[in-house]
């Protein structure tokens, strides 16, 4: 009986025991780096020993939503990038959607990402003023992600010798230039996402990055400035891009307008993504489909290549303009059509041969998507006539 009831209180004692804490800081530190910096900080009241774990958070992630008042907000990013003593942070997460942030607080937390080397900055904000000069003076930054549905204005250059990836979402960007050449100083730059950009510029928009593998372009805006100033501008007919990246592998688009493009020096292109679903073109629909069939040319050393449903049936749409035209792709080992998310197996014969027909694999290729052959169903035994 009493050992029974010694076992029983053991176990009572294991199941209460505090194993988080019984963990190293460094370990603790990683596993809050996933938090919001607000739960974080929550954790000091535990025991003695989490009271000043936070300060040395590698990550730091600090989002609006979670705080009921804005006032509130403000003061704990003082206070948290006051107080925080890690020499060298990796990465720091701002978002800020419920309010105007202040220039002074801006600056603060790009000021912080400066003198604490941190490799990773993340900042989404609705509304803000000022702008973002000094954070592009943060050589330490390798992944940059900067969400700015407010428009803030960049440079026209950005010059960052260590940086990996660039994500700009719902960002303005403005050039007097003639060819505006945004990404030529970032020798390092790997991964670019542009996403809802609103560009402003005079005629070409340079993408120009040697080192560049990954390119993704969804529902840009192009507009033409009216005078030096650019205090006027208009829509774009057409939008003109060339792409400079010798190693680039990976290009993405989605938009409801074909680029006019240009991308003569990419030889490692495998990967091809291309969503175009709508077509409010304000020309003819000949012209049109020329531009399509352009943008196709230029990334013809695709050897994966997945489209819309909506772009095979605006080629299906040109039939006789289709049959004219010479199959762009001469390397393609995969074809494949969404709908949605969901991969479809039926094309137009006439899209399918434009698509496959220029590669050593079209035999291969046009027999997955051939409708397979109907078996005969066999005559069940009871049906069988008698002998």
């Amino acid at each position: 009986m009493d050992n029974k009831y010694t076992k029983k209180t053991k176990w009572h004692e294991e199941t209460q025991m505090d194993r988080l804490s019984d963990l190293p800081d460094s370990l603790i530190q990683h596993i809050l780096s996933f938090m919001d910096a607000k739960y974080a900080v929550q954790t000091c009241i535990l025991s003695k020993r989490w009271v000043g774990i936070w300060t040395h958070l590698q990550v730091v992630k600090i989002d609006s939503k979670f705080f009921n008042r804005v006032v509130n907000f403000r003061n704990f990013i003082c206070q948290v990038l006051d107080r925080c003593e890690t020499s060298n942070v990796l990465a720091v997460s701002t978002c800020m959607r419920k309010s105007t942030l202040e220039q002074s607080l801006l600056d603060k937390i790009i000021s912080f990402a400066v003198s604490h080397s941190v490799q990773e900055l993340d900042l989404s904000l609705k509304n803000s003023i000022g702008d973002l000069q000094s954070v592009f003076r943060c050589q330490s930054l390798r992944v940059l992600k900067l969400d700015l549905f407010c428009g803030l204005p960049l440079p026209n250059s950005i010059s960052l010798a260590s940086l990996k990836a660039l994500i700009l979402c719902k960002v303005r960007l403005k050039s007097e230039n003639h060819c505006f050449d945004l990404f030529s100083s970032c020798l390092d730059l790997q991964n670019l996402v542009l996403d809802h950009v609103f560009l402003i510029i005079s005629d070409i928009f340079n993408i120009s990055a040697p080192a560049l593998v990954n390119l993704t372009i969804s529902n840009i805006r192009f507009h033409v400035a009216m005078d030096a100033n650019i205090t006027n501008y208009a829509s774009m007919e057409y939008q003109k891009v060339v792409i400079t990246a010798p190693r680039l592998t990976s290009f993405s688009f989605t938009h409801h307008r074909p680029l006019s493009l240009s991308m003569d020096n990419s030889p490692l292109l495998e990967n091809v993504n291309l969503s175009m679903f709508k077509y409010d073109l304000p020309y003819t629909q000949e012209r049109s489909f020329m531009f399509v069939i352009d943008m196709l040319r230029q990334l013809g050393n695709a050897r994966s290549l997945t489209v819309s449903l909506g772009l095979v049936k605006f080629l299906s749409q040109h039939s006789r303009l289709l049959e004219e035209q010479p199959f762009p792709f001469s390397k393609l080992e995969s074809l494949k059509v969404l709908k949605g998310r969901q991969s479809r197996k039926k094309i137009p014969p006439n899209v399918l041969n434009f698509f496959v027909q220029g590669s050593p694999m079209a035999e291969e290729l046009l027999a997955k998507f051939q409708k397979p052959k109907k078996r005969m169903r066999k005559q069940p035994m009871d049906d069988w006539p008698d002998v």
